[in-house]
């Protein structure tokens, strides 16, 4: 019989084979519209079949984010999608045994990593108003702790840590030997960021994609920061070309016009008042903190309810466990996009 990695083998995995082509996407934090279609295009023209045939270069793209944060490029790793780069740390720094802690609820791949690399996974689950205090991870860091990861803010409630809280729990990580990676995904839908820390912290790593205000998520493009000596083991352990030109060429092309930024962010933010006003005038339950999406209780099953928004070609996200459970997520847009999707909720969910 051949070998089969003992982690590898009875992993659970979800797979998407949904057709998501036609239909308003709301249930994955994407921009349901994309990026602008005349920047688009501009970009396109500059993909020729010779630009196609080379095999890519990322250190224009690494100098002009290192620029873009205040940092230096050898800080910097660029990888396909954030998600690659979540695997790599815990190739690198995932050690057998030892446990990996973050919060629960949080982005679900972390614990199928942690069971890959055979890591002993640890939660602090938040309270029942989502609320968690810095405390509760502090007292759980231990000799033992490998790994501490840190969503700012965190996705699917939306809360930002505070600088001083970040610090007391990097400070404690370093001096039980382990690394802090600080998952920012969300990063410029909030103010909050950690980014100018890994000047100070040789244990912390920060991770922020161009899949989320950026549009690029079928690019899969992102990126980690931190200090030099991370960096080099984590491309160490890259593949050779680990990210397209056609990805690096757009987060070029955008990492050069912060009038695009500005232009998502507003989009965002307008949508996203106009959703919270009008679940909260029909007397929804909402929770609306930071990052593109928000938290609301229907009045019948939430399992129902998005049930018949896919019917009618608007995908949503539900939870049917722990504190979110009933509870409907749905990523954030342009006032047009969130005008459509509650004119079909009204629909559903009929009081």
């Amino acid at each position: 019989m051949y070998y089969v990695n003992k982690n590898i083998k009875d992993l659970y995995r979800v797979k998407f084979h949904d057709e998501r082509s036609d239909v308003l996407r709301l249930d994955m934090n994407e921009n349901p519209e994309g990026l602008p279609s005349e920047f688009v295009e501009e970009v396109k023209k500059m993909i020729t079949p010779s630009f196609l045939s080379a095999y890519p270069e990322k250190d224009r793209l690494a100098a002009l984010l290192a620029e873009h944060n205040g940092i230096k490029a050898h800080n910097i790793s660029i990888t396909c999608g954030s998600d690659e780069a979540m695997r790599l740390i815990f190739q690198c720094f995932g050690e057998e045994g030892r446990e990996l802690l973050t919060v629960t609820p949080t982005f679900e791949m972390y614990d199928v990593y942690a069971k890959m690399f055979g890591m002993v996974h640890e939660t602090v689950e938040y309270n029942d108003d989502f609320t968690l205090s810095a405390d509760s991870i502090l007292s759980k860091i231990n000799e033992n702790t490998g790994m501490v990861i840190l969503l700012n803010p965190n996705s699917p409630i939306g809360v930002c840590w505070s600088e001083n809280e970040a610090r007391a729990i990097i400070e404690k990580a370093a001096r039980c030997n382990a690394v802090v990676v600080v998952d920012e995904a969300y990063h410029y839908f909030c103010e909050s960021t950690f980014m100018p820390l890994i000047n100070e912290f040789d244990c912390l790593l920060v991770l922020r994609t161009f899949s989320k205000l950026y549009s690029c998520a079928g690019l899969r493009i992102g990126y980690v920061s931190g200090n030099e000596q991370l960096i080099h083991y984590i491309e160490n352990a890259e593949s050779t070309f680990n990210v397209n030109n056609v990805a690096i060429l757009f987060a070029e092309e955008l990492m050069k016009r912060p009038d695009i930024n500005s232009q998502l962010v507003q989009t965002e933010a307008e949508g996203k008042k106009r959703l919270t006003d009008r679940l909260t005038a029909r007397g929804y339950k909402v929770f609306a903190a930071e990052g593109n999406y928000v938290l609301f209780k229907p009045y019948h099953s939430s399992e129902e309810i998005v049930r018949k928004l896919k019917r009618a070609g608007v995908w949503t996200r539900d939870y049917s466990r722990g504190i979110l459970a009933g509870w409907i997520r749905v990523s954030t847009g342009s006032v047009k996009c969130m005008d459509r999707f509650f004119d079909e909720l009204e629909k559903a969910d009929t009081i």
